[in-house]
């Protein structure tokens, strides 16, 4: 049963209950209004209507449910800044995801990410609930195999509920390697995990995520400290020595990654690599670079995440824009 069915079961039994008692009233031969009829559950027929149905709605049509807790969104009044940290971030974890993914499918990221229609399914009381749903781009925008992606990224979404279960006091569980075998896919979960985690500082301190069919999880300062750790240093599983040339487009400064694109045999791969200025980071963007450093496989033997050691221009390529810088 979805969850609004249930909600309506519920209502539907409130309801049954109060004429039920009023025909045992009246066959009693008791004078029973029908003001004190709905007096006795007035206030649990407030809370399935005001509480209940709406979050029932959000669970039933979202592939991501977020639920704040702190003191900015506490009581009837929430911080407008509260909520929009709420959103904003989703949608920008979101979107970051999906060209991550988009990427690593060899398709222009930058487009279909930002085309990517994300809903907001709707608010619900008890703290804050917000429900996000992902809907497919125009279709003008989508070549023919382009959907497959899209539904690979609303199933990388809904799937981030599971993960912040193997967030242990200090690190994370090695089962994150079999829940996420792709090393690249396992990284940008992560990366979106970390910044779906509040610092605090907004007055929401902890952020429960759920998805249809996943139990919920919580995020906090606690597990955002072991996840900054685990994507700062990164554990590589069957670590190999290697060296890559490919096309560099887009740099993330924040996340220290980028992905090389058309590597001779391997398609993009998904490059970590430590400290990059500005002024360094400009004179790659556009270029063919070779980098050299040590990788993990997928299942089938594809390099798909890289810690780079170094990184040097190999030809001059058409530049591009600095926009993600």
């Amino acid at each position: 049963m979805s969850w609004t069915g249930h909600a309506d079961q519920t209502l539907r039994m409130f309801l049954e209950n109060m004429v039920a008692e009023g025909a045992i009233a009246h066959r009693a031969g008791i004078d029973v209004s029908p003001e004190q009829i709905v007096g006795a559950s007035r206030e649990m027929l407030l809370d399935v209507i005001r509480t209940s149905l709406p979050l029932a709605h959000i669970m039933d049509t979202s592939d991501l449910v977020l639920h704040a807790e702190g003191p900015a969104v506490r009581g009837q009044a929430l911080k407008l800044s509260a909520v929009n940290w709420v959103t904003g971030t989703v949608e920008s974890v979101i979107r970051k995801l999906s060209g991550s993914l988009f990427d690593l499918a060899s398709r222009d990221s930058r487009r279909l990410a930002r085309a990517l229609d994300l809903r907001l399914t709707g608010f619900a009381p008890g703290s804050l609930y917000a429900g996000i749903a992902i809907e497919s781009p125009p279709a003008d925008m989508l070549q023919a195999d382009d959907e497959p992606v899209i539904q690979q990224i609303r199933l990388a979404v809904r799937n981030l509920p599971d993960i912040p279960h193997l967030i242990g006091d200090e690190d994370m569980s090695a089962e994150v390697r079999e829940m996420l075998p792709d090393p690249a896919q396992r990284d940008t979960s992560l990366t979106a995990l970390y910044h779906l985690s509040p610092t605090g500082r907004r007055g929401i301190h902890t952020l429960d995520i759920a998805s249809p069919g996943k139990r919920s999880a919580k995020l906090s300062q606690r597990e955002r400290v072991v996840l900054k750790d685990a994507i700062d240093k990164p554990r590589l599983h069957n670590r190999k020595r290697g060296q890559f040339v490919g096309e560099l487009r887009e740099i993330d400064l924040d996340a220290h990654r980028f992905h090389l694109r058309d590597v001779a045999g391997v398609g993009n791969l998904r490059c970590i690599i430590g400290d990059l200025d500005r002024l360094a980071a400009k004179q790659l963007l556009g270029e063919f670079v070779q980098v050299t450093g040590e990788y993990e496989t997928d299942q089938e033997g594809r390099p798909r995440l890289m810690i780079v050691h170094d990184v040097s221009v190999r030809a001059r390529a058409h530049q591009t824009s600095l926009d993600n810088i």
